[in-house]
């Protein structure tokens, strides 16, 4: 029992230091960070969003880590002990600060890209680009404080990048190609692109190895490497701007008003495009029509409407043709089905096979 009691005796301040460190953790992030969390999200900023989110987690390992360095200065121990005990809690706080920051980066960089002109979240690329630049500037400090001399280790990491670059040449490659399709800007995540191999959709992202498209018509994922992605010839319809133009062709019969299915066709596109462009009807162009020949039973034209991106397209064309139907049905235009007359320069008999 003695014993018991003087191990109790011995250690409860340490225990109380880590313990208490450990409730002081989590009590701050169960009610001050959820509470700095549920103040950002009303204001009209993201960055404080960015700032709160990437804090989840370190305050619970900073105040154990407070804990445990003065549970140990409880004991009786040698100044060596204590030296490395700091070395090593050093490390840690300093390492586990340089991974908020490299959070608090990524997210910083995702914000400032939805708020650019195209409003386009960052790719998976630049995040993690800036979040390696973060921790390696963390390794730098964390070397320093450990009293490490820096250039012999930047002299092997550059011996060993030579070979390592050597046996990644192909997954090096992508990588560079990466960055050069980021830093041309002409494909962005957002984009309505169509390749060359006829493969189309909307880039969802461009990561260290491969581009990621997401198919418009079944919600598949294209995989294409920044490389092939780089070489490629690729039509981008959401440059220079993500409005496009929509040609519908159309006939009538050559017995129509053409005044008359002039303005029926340009009211009915005006409709549908103020119907189905909402806020952005103001930036769109007016709906174009022109005749363009006479063709064998109708006489035909085209409409060209300007929708807000690729994807709007299909809609309308879709109401249109479902309201120009039902417009010519009212005003009497017909839109003919072809028909062939076959005109003989005299009666002429027709004989069976018997001769």
């Amino acid at each position: 029992m003695e014993s018991l009691g003087s191990l109790v005796v011995a250690y409860w301040r340490p225990a109380a230091f880590v313990i208490g460190g450990l409730i002081i953790g989590v009590v701050f992030e169960r009610l001050v960070l959820r509470r700095l969390g549920r103040a950002a999200k009303q204001t009209a900023t993201r960055w404080d969003d960015a700032v709160v989110d990437s804090l989840r987690g370190a305050p619970i390992l900073w105040c154990t880590a407070a804990g445990l360095y003065l549970a140990a200065l409880s004991f009786d121990l040698s100044p060596t002990v204590y030296f490395l005990l700091g070395k090593v809690l050093t490390v840690i706080i300093i390492f586990s600060i340089t991974l908020v920051l490299a959070r608090v980066a990524a997210r910083l960089v995702a914000v400032y890209a939805e708020k650019s002109a195209r409003g386009i979240p960052a790719s998976s690329l630049i995040q993690t680009l800036v979040k390696a630049l973060v921790l390696v500037l963390g390794g730098v400090i964390i070397l320093q404080a450990l009293d490490v001399p820096i250039a012999p280790v930047i002299t092997s990491l550059g011996i060993g990048g030579i070979a390592v670059a050597l046996a990644l040449q192909p997954t090096l490659s992508n990588v560079f190609a990466g960055f050069q399709i980021i830093a041309a800007g002409q494909v962005k995540t957002g984009d309505y692109v169509r390749l060359e191999t006829g493969d189309e959709g909307y880039v969802v992202d461009i990561k260290w190895r491969n581009t990621t498209i997401q198919s418009l018509y079944d919600d598949s994922e294209i995989v294409v490497p920044n490389s092939k992605m780089a070489d490629s010839i690729v039509t981008d319809y959401s440059l220079p701007r993500r409005a496009i133009w929509v040609r519908i062709p159309v006939g009538v019969s050559y017995a129509s008003d053409l005044k008359q299915v002039e303005r029926v066709t340009l009211e009915v596109a005006k409709e549908v495009g103020a119907e189905f462009a909402g806020s952005a009807a103001r930036a769109l162009a007016e709906p174009v029509m022109r005749y363009q020949e006479f063709g064998e039973s109708s006489v035909n034209f085209s409409i060209r409407l300007q929708v807000a991106n690729f994807q709007r397209q299909f809609e309308v064309r879709h109401e249109f043709i479902k309201h120009l139907h039902e417009r010519f049905l009212e005003e009497g235009i017909t839109i003919p089905f072809p028909i062939r007359t076959l005109h003989a320069p005299q009666p002429f008999e027709v004989r069976g096979t018997d001769g």
